[in-house]
């Protein structure tokens, strides 16, 4: 523990004949002075220049007392600490009126999500506090005003009246928060220096609303088999009918192993017959950055020649095709809304081709479980250490495809049908 004292020193007498106090600071042995804002005189002081002047002792002791405290601080870390860090850590301003605007804060967050592609995460966010915001009826909020009571008055306001946004569930809204508040926390706090900017956790004394089951998005064997078979629209210009445009990025995802949209949007590796990529939606929480290597099975190829990207800059022309990801999404949208209804169902989103690979790939075609959590690039925490020792092999994700595309048999020509042209 570091320990303090206030001393004079007779070297250094300034030209007026006065002495400023200095608080010495000892470490481990090693010492380090910090000058006060007091000077004082011989009639201060004793003959051994002790302080003897009351009012400098009092203020000086209330000096240590504050140097203390922030040491107390600092807990059993100081003990690793050098003399020269404990006193850049003492001389370090206290930051009583530091404040964050959560909202401001969390538009960041949603930016930086936009312009790496996760735009549909990006919408929950701005769903949430879009929500916070009507709810407070301002557009700035301390984060100091994160608090249990606060919570629990948002969410019985969410669920007053249904105000719940459609396809966004109760827990959503705080959840999101949550994860915003803990962002913060782990960016503006550090412990190992003291500095708790954001001391309370509000989210841990208020139960989240239940999460609801999700519900099963995937197609049986038969529905998928008939979405193989179903036929394109003919229009005059080739690859512009939204309806031919969904049916091939849902095919083409279900025979990449349920490759999302956002990766092959990015994706740029395709070499010896794979594609390779970092799956987006994980890669910045995976030590292995979600690297899967895809085999281009034959039946797909013609797909794959089909969206190549001509360039080269990435696989597929997507991003040529459509500015963003919130246009393409847009697009397959209404293409999947009208195969939906062909399929004689409610609902169909572009997500339940990978639903439907790993579903047929275990109920139908035998594949282990392990392998289909393999294939959807899942990580299993039990394991992620074993991971680690395991040279990564392709082939089990390679069979276990080869054998769902054997059994859906996709016959099919990817060739857009075109009127002739009227003379």
């Amino acid at each position: 523990m570091a320990t303090f004292k206030a001393e004079v020193y007779a070297h250094q007498k300034k030209a007026d004949g006065t002495y400023n106090i200095k608080i010495r600071v000892t470490q481990n042995q090693r010492k380090r002075y910090l000058a006060t804002p007091w000077y004082v005189t011989k009639d201060d002081l004793t003959r051994s220049l002790k302080l003897k002047n009351q009012r400098y002792i009092d203020m000086t002791e209330d000096l240590i007392r504050q140097y203390r405290y922030r040491c107390d601080q600092l807990g059993t870390r100081i003990k690793g600490m050098t003399v020269d860090e404990v006193v850049a850590f003492i001389e370090k301003p206290l930051e009583e009126h530091w404040d964050l605007d959560i909202v401001e804060y969390t538009r960041q967050h949603i930016r930086r999500l936009q312009e790496t592609g996760h735009e549909g995460n990006a919408q929950t966010y701005l769903v949430a506090i879009n929500s916070l915001i009507k709810f407070l009826g301002r557009d700035k909020v301390s984060i100091k005003e994160v608090t249990v009571k606060m919570l629990r008055s948002w969410a019985d306001w969410i669920l007053d009246k249904g105000r719940c946004t459609k396809g966004f569930a109760p827990h959503n809204y705080l959840s999101k928060l949550r994860a915003i508040h803990n962002m913060a926390k782990k960016e503006f706090n550090d412990e190992d220096a003291g500095v708790i900017r954001i001391p309370n956790s509000p989210f841990s004394h208020i139960d989240l609303p239940k999460e609801p089951v999700p519900e099963k998005r995937a197609l049986t064997l038969e529905q998928m088999r008939k979405l193989l078979d179903l036929p394109y629209i003919t229009s005059l210009y080739p690859n512009t009918n939204r309806y031919n445009f969904a049916l091939d990025l849902f095919i083409l995802s279900f025979g990449l192993v349920g490759m999302n949209l956002v990766d092959m949007y990015y994706c740029e590796d395709c070499k010896g017959g794979r594609i390779t990529y970092e799956r987006t939606k994980t890669k910045n929480r995976r030590a292995d950055r979600a690297r899967i290597s895809i085999k281009i099975q034959p039946e797909i190829q013609e797909l794959v020649d089909k969206y190549r990207d001509p360039s080269g800059k990435r696989v597929f022309k997507f991003y040529r095709m459509y500015s963003s990801m919130s246009t393409i999404h847009k697009a397959i949208g209404y293409g999947m809304k009208k195969i939906a209804e062909d399929l004689g169902m409610d609902k169909l989103d572009f997500y339940s081709a990978r639903h439907t690979w790993a579903t047929i790939a275990q109920n139908d075609a035998g594949v282990d479980k392990w392998t289909v959590h393999t294939a959807l690039n899942h990580v299993d925490d039990e394991t992620k250490i074993t991971d680690t020792y395991i040279r990564k092999s392709w082939d089990p994700i390679d069979k276990a495809n080869r054998k769902v595309l054997d059994l859906v048999k996709i016959k099919r020509c990817f060739k857009d049908p075109i009127l002739p042209k009227q003379k």
